[in-house]
């Protein structure tokens, strides 16, 4: 085989190798927390769908942006508001302190490798970030 041949051997399997790897690239959807609206004292379960074909997501962590140190560690174990272990389904039933302030947060979460880094994510583009998801997180006091 010629080095022309050769050559167009390597970009196709490149190509090919490139397209299955970008299929298998890890991503989250569903996230949510329910209820939608909170009060002090409410239970929220706060949940992500991942899909992660290669088990590169080891563990899913949520932390309030405005308050950086409200940490959430999710869960796929079937335990604490988890429905059921090993679904890709990550989840976390919380209480709402009472002392809560109220108001409008986002709750920021990542997936993390086994060695507590996030998971990196090439978009289409080209530009590495970390895999994530962000959601409103409201609390509001009842009206009297």
């Amino acid at each position: 085989m010629n080095r022309f041949g050769m050559m167009a051997i390597l970009i196709a399997a490149l190509f090919l190798a490139g397209c299955h790897t970008f299929s298998g690239v890890p991503h989250m959807k569903n996230a949510l927390i329910t209820p939608e609206e909170l009060k002090p004292g409410d239970t929220a379960l706060i949940s992500v769908q991942v899909k992660d074909r290669h088990d590169i997501v080891r563990r899913v962590q949520g932390v309030v942006v405005e308050e950086p140190r409200i940490v959430f560690n999710l869960r796929d174990d079937g335990a604490s508001g988890d429905k059921k272990a090993k679904d890709g389904v990550w989840s976390l039933a919380v209480q709402v302190p009472f002392q809560a302030p109220p108001g409008e947060y986002l709750l920021e979460l990542t997936a993390l490798r086994s060695d507590g880094t996030p998971v990196p994510i090439r978009d289409k583009r080209g530009n590495v970030s970390p895999l994530k998801e962000s959601l409103p997180l409201v609390i509001r006091y009842e009206q009297e």
